[in-house]
């Protein structure tokens, strides 16, 4: 109801809420019941380095993108969605601790209506994830080439996946060689072996294996 005093009603242009920024933000939240529609990011009961955590997780992923970029952009919104889908899953998860011990046939009407109320907050907000990480990905996949492997250093021998990396030791001076002729000097702990006649020849290299 507006105020019958003329002044105050030309001072408020009609407007009977509040005017400050603080009265604002706390009449916001008026009509918070269970936070499953809040726009608000984190909730009172909720903690602020869980949401970094899971952000910082989503832009690792995609190469830590600059918060100027519109990579980061759909990143954010990505990050955004997930929080608000673990959020209404905790609530669902809730419901069924506190209202899943009677079989479903023996709940009363409230319960019904209250499981079906959450259950379609549950499914909008997997489907806005899902619309917004496709956005992401498209975007990811149109704009962004993938890091190109390092140039292979010339000076180290490459190892193919058929051929292991085979170390031939000589008994006697304790210095061993690859398959590719690279000469390595013996280590810092390295003992004579013991030389089993038919298997090891002193004066050739022993295979030790891979």
């Amino acid at each position: 109801m507006l105020s019958e005093d003329p002044e105050t009603q030309k001072r408020n242009c009609g407007r009977t809420g509040p005017t400050s920024e603080e009265g604002r933000a706390i009449s916001a939240r008026n009509a918070t019941r269970h936070g499953m529609c809040a726009t608000t990011l984190i909730l009172e009961h909720e903690n602020e380095a869980d949401w970094l955590q899971l952000l910082h997780t989503w832009l690792d992923g995609y190469q830590n993108p600059a918060e100027n970029s519109l990579l980061y952009t759909f990143v954010l919104r990505v990050a955004q969605a997930e929080w608000q889908r673990l959020r209404i899953q905790r609530e669902y998860d809730f419901f069924f601790r506190n209202h899943g011990n009677p079989p479903i046939t023996a709940w009363t009407p409230w319960e019904l209506k209250s499981h079906d109320l959450v259950t379609r907050y549950l499914t909008a907000a997997e489907r806005k994830f899902q619309r917004e990480y496709r956005l992401l990905e498209h975007h990811w996949k149109t704009h962004h080439k993938p890091v190109p492997e390092p140039a292979p250093d010339p000076q180290k021998p490459e190892f193919s996946k058929e051929m292991p990396e085979i170390r031939y030791i000589n008994n006697k001076t304790g210095e061993s060689c690859d398959a590719f002729g690279n000469h390595y000097p013996p280590p810092p702990d390295w003992k004579p072996r013991t030389i089993i006649p038919g298997v090891y020849d002193p004066d050739h290299p022993a295979y030790e294996g891979p």
